[in-house]
């Protein structure tokens, strides 16, 4: 996976817009999920699709053992 921190540094200095989705947060597994389904439809590249997924299993995976809530 790439480096969340280096993304935002690049989109910082390009001043291109960006979105954070933290684990507790109650709406980013569907906000995730949906995202995923989008991807599907529209990427060809499997690795992309693998990323995406894993990033997935991480979030049901952290809500499964952590309170979800709506962010700060």
């Amino acid at each position: 996976m790439k480096n969340p921190i280096q993304m935002i540094k690049q989109c910082l200095a390009n001043e291109e817009p960006y979105f954070v989705l933290r684990g507790k947060d109650i709406c980013a597994l569907p906000a995730i999920e949906k995202y995923c389904e989008a991807v599907r439809g529209k990427v060809e590249d499997p690795y992309f699709i693998e990323e995406i997924e894993e990033i997935m299993k991480d979030f049901r995976a952290f809500r499964e053992e952590q309170e979800t809530h709506i962010p700060d």
